[in-house]
């Protein structure tokens, strides 16, 4: 069943988490591309008369996409908490890390957004806070224009408390 778009976004801004973007976002995403995206979804609209449409079945989908990946997420950081790691990148509440040998990267969300921090290396084994060696040379980009925010001089992490280290 169609329903119209602003009923169709109304839904999707009470869960939690959704984005607070402005109704003529989505009304120019469905003009410009014939679809909106709900979550990380790609949701068809199709305009009957002067309005805007989406297909309930369409919706409900993307809604249940984003309401499973907000458990995962709740999961993973959860199992954080436990010193529970997993291989790549993971989403948690906030943030994300992200497995490197025997260290992991870890980050906030809000913190690089409002330049706070861009995140710090944690030592797999005994979880305290790792130290950063530097000597490589610069890419091309922070050589001509600034940061390029990979961390291209990095040759090393370290843990001082319990020793381990390895080369980057």
């Amino acid at each position: 069943m169609l329903i119209p778009l602003p009923k169709a976004i109304d839904r999707y801004k009470q869960e939690p988490g959704a984005p607070g973007n402005a109704y003529d976002w989505y009304r120019r995403s469905a003009q410009r591309d014939n679809k909106v995206w709900i979550h990380d979804r790609t949701v068809p609209v199709v305009k009957v008369g002067r309005q805007w449409m989406v297909d309930d079945g369409h919706l409900d989908a993307a809604l249940a996409a984003m309401a499973k990946a907000r458990a995962l997420r709740a999961q993973r950081s959860a199992e954080y908490c436990r010193h529970v790691l997993h291989p790549g990148t993971v989403d948690m509440d906030g943030g994300r890390h992200r497995v490197v040998g025997a260290f992991h990267f870890v980050w906030s969300d809000m913190a690089i957004a409002v330049q706070r921090s861009n995140g710090c290396w944690v030592c797999n084994t005994c979880w305290a806070p790792a130290s950063e060696e530097h000597g490589g040379e610069e890419c091309h980009r922070c050589l001509d224009w600034g940061s390029c925010r990979t961390n291209c001089t990095l040759t090393g992490i370290s843990c001082r408390t319990c020793g381990v280290s390895q080369a980057a």
